[in-house]
């Protein structure tokens, strides 16, 4: 991951969570001199003016003289006990959205980017668009599931402020940033997460940590659920920009085939319907992707007949993500994506979720089942698939008159305007040499996508 420099937007606005459980100050490091560190490595990205850090961790056995290191120079000291830790970031890290309008940058030094952390993270940048992540971890990690522009290792960065950091700089940059900062800043509050208690001074909140109430309060205490801090999202109406923009809609017929005996013709205007009933009123394009080999030729004609494009591949997530890098290429925002496919999870939504913290698309989906759990997407409408296609029984008025559509087949880079020709195509020798040696000619324009050397679908 390469550190890019700050973008002029975001060069005056910052805020930090630091987790100190999971990123601790090294022994004997002087912890006065953590806020020039980090300063020092986001100014040399570009990014100046005032930071904000609240520091969260265990404290409990903090020495005194520690403590009151970090809160001279201006950081919050927060005491909350490690399963606490990751909702109290991200509670606090929305509550800072809430009242902080992009653009602005956060910063956020923790062990868990790549664990609980991750999952509501990733689902809030998705909608969330103009706060720039930035990122440090004592071990480093894959964090590819997070979109950001720059990564740190914790003592890295500490180290490379110690060398230019001397000790009597360190404390004459403490006393100037204080007077600097005025009575706010010179009266750093220690909170307590637990307890709800606020402290003026080191020996106040270390004689509240020692107190029995605060034992009593933390040994029996209500653990937050994490999944807790996002409200799972019910279908939502279309917001004004998606009312009449382009919708398009990839279907994953492997996963979600059509039930024995059901009218071909009858799949995009149940899915135009869908779409209608929630304010999508656009133009509405469909691919339909999958093993075709032993598809009717009926079936494939009646949804050719209503506009649909037909694909052969035996790589269908591959073709998605291939072909969904190409739709934003070609449009811009605002404009829905539709996903009908049971292999949305788990695989795919990781990368999809990534591309979508940068692209901010509408987002709805459509599948077989329920699943356990919520998705790493973030989307705004999701069906099952057997119920969608149950709505519309009407047909005849939907089918397009004068349609052309294409049928392609993905291994061998061929395309036809007509059943007969596809047909007679994935039932020639060529085609069956050219499956059977797994080299497919399309495929070759398609390769498996390499996100931080991270091989996707």
């Amino acid at each position: 991951m390469f550190n890019y420099k700050a973008a002029p937007k975001y060069a005056n606005a910052k805020t930090a969570w630091w987790d100190m459980n999971g990123c601790p100050v090294p022994e004997g490091y002087d912890a006065g001199r953590v806020r020039p560190s980090i300063e020092g490595a986001l100014k040399e990205l570009g990014y100046y003016g005032p930071v904000t850090i609240t520091a969260m961790g265990d404290l409990a056995e903090a020495h005194a003289h520690f403590l009151q290191r970090l809160s001279s120079t201006g950081i919050v000291v927060q005491h909350a006990i490690n399963a606490w830790l990751a909702t109290l970031v991200f509670n606090d890290l929305m509550e800072f959205k809430r009242n902080n309008p992009p653009p602005a940058t956060i910063m956020l030094i923790s062990d868990e980017l790549d664990g609980k952390l991750n999952f509501p993270l990733g689902r809030n940048q998705q909608i969330q668009s103009g706060y720039n992540l930035v990122l440090a971890s004592s071990c480093g990690g894959s964090m590819y599931r997070l979109h950001h522009t720059a990564d740190w290792r914790w003592k890295t960065l500490l180290e490379a402020a110690a060398d230019s950091v001397s000790q009597d700089t360190t404390t004459s940059y403490v006393l100037r940033k204080c007077s600097s900062w005025g009575d706010s800043f010179t009266l750093s509050s220690f909170v307590c997460r637990a307890c709800k208690f606020t402290g003026l001074s080191v020996a106040s909140f270390t004689s509240h940590l020692s107190t029995e109430e605060h034992k009593k309060t933390v040994s029996s205490p209500s653990f937050l659920v994490l999944a807790s801090c996002i409200k799972y999202i019910m279908n939502d109406q279309a917001a004004p920009e998606y009312v009449n923009s382009k919708t398009a809609v990839w279907w994953d017929m492997d996963t979600c085939p059509l039930p024995d005996g059901y009218d071909a013709r009858r799949v995009r205007p149940s899915i135009e319907g869908a779409l209608k009933d929630l304010g999508y009123y656009g133009p509405v394009t469909i691919n339909a992707m999958g093993n075709l080999e032993n598809a009717h030729p009926h079936v494939l004609q009646g949804l050719s007949s209503t506009g649909i494009l037909l694909q052969h591949t035996t790589r269908v997530r591959s073709y998605i993500y291939h072909d969904l890098s190409m739709f934003k290429v070609d449009n811009p925002p605002p404009a829905t994506i539709m996903l009908i496919s049971d292999q949305v999870e788990p695989v795919l939504s990781i990368f999809l979720s990534l591309d979508h913290q940068k692209s901010y698309y509408n987002l709805v989906l459509a599948r077989t089942f329920t699943p356990p759990s919520m998705s790493r997407l973030c989307h705004t409408a999701e069906w099952l698939w057997q119920t969608l296609l149950a709505r519309s029984p009407e047909t005849t008025s939907c089918v397009l008159r004068n349609s052309a559509s294409s049928f392609l087949c993905g291994s061998c880079n061929f395309t036809a305007l007509s059943v007969t020709d596809f047909s007679r195509h994935l039932s020639s020798e060529e085609h069956k040499k050219e499956a059977s040696s797994g080299v497919a000619a399309h495929d070759n324009l398609k390769p498996s996508t390499k996100i931080n050397g991270c091989t996707s679908v």
